[in-house]
């Protein structure tokens, strides 16, 4: 009878560690899927931070074309007003010169 008490205790022994193993079986395999959907989301933004980065750089680069532009058309605008300052100086001296005509 003892060998009977001996033996059921085993199979319980035996029995409780294999279910903590499958327990801990299903914990890896769910490890695994979780840490495969991070993967798989870390490869998921690293493709949006390339996309953001060129999209960025296009950005950057209309930007610099615009202000190339502004640039190009402020100076257009101070040479224009420097050419009719001058006209209108040249035009402003012929008012008050004496008339040669006129002598």
């Amino acid at each position: 009878m003892e060998n009977t008490t001996e033996l059921v205790r085993l199979e319980q022994f035996v029995d409780k560690l294999l279910n903590q193993y499958n327990e801990l079986k299903a914990k890896f395999r769910a490890l695994e899927v979780t840490l495969q959907e991070r993967d798989s989301h870390c490869a998921s933004l690293q493709d949006t931070i390339a996309e953001l980065r060129g999209e960025r750089s296009m950005v950057g680069d209309r930007v610099a074309g615009l202000i190339d532009r502004i640039e190009q058309w402020e100076a257009e605008q101070l040479a224009g007003e420097g050419q009719e300052n001058e006209e209108s100086a040249n035009a402003q001296s012929t008012l008050f010169e004496p008339d040669q005509e006129k002598t």
